[in-house]
């Protein structure tokens, strides 16, 4: 028969890998992520801020090539469902990235309805990321 000592002992070091992993994990990733989401934020900021009636084209595409940067970066430190609301952001915003590009005094204006849409897209596609990555941030 094994003393309970001897039991305890082994019950404590058996639980220890469970009470580390339960007990906030990597600090450092989270830390990782909520800052790259505040970049995201600050950018997602300034380019949701811009109207497409009257922002200047290189403007515009300053802004959206900055989103999409930070949401690379954003992407690598993320994982699960951030990843669809991350491609449906990317994707709208390379809608007005493109269109920016394209904006010359008549390619702009054939455009505007376009942009419209994509600049409501990015909206739309911000709420949802925002909900999921400001759920976790919140939760670390």
């Amino acid at each position: 028969m094994i003393p309970r000592s001897v039991l305890r002992f082994g019950v404590a070091i058996a639980v220890i890998p469970l009470l580390a992993a339960c007990g906030g994990g990597d600090t450092t990733g989270d830390r990782d992520f909520c800052k790259q989401y505040a970049d995201v934020v600050k950018a997602s900021d300034q380019l949701r801020q811009d109207d497409p009636q009257t922002v200047k084209a290189g403007e515009l595409r300053a802004a959206s090539e900055k989103l999409q940067a930070e949401l690379d970066q954003f992407q690598a430190v993320s994982e699960g469902p951030l990843d669809t609301a991350i491609s449906t952001l990317r994707a709208n915003v390379d809608v007005v990235r493109q269109a920016a590009a394209d904006a010359r005094s008549d390619a702009q204006a054939m455009s505007r309805p376009e942009l419209e849409d994509a600049m409501a897209g990015i909206n739309r596609a911000w709420a949802a990321l925002q909900d999921i990555a400001t759920l976790q941030c919140d939760a670390s």
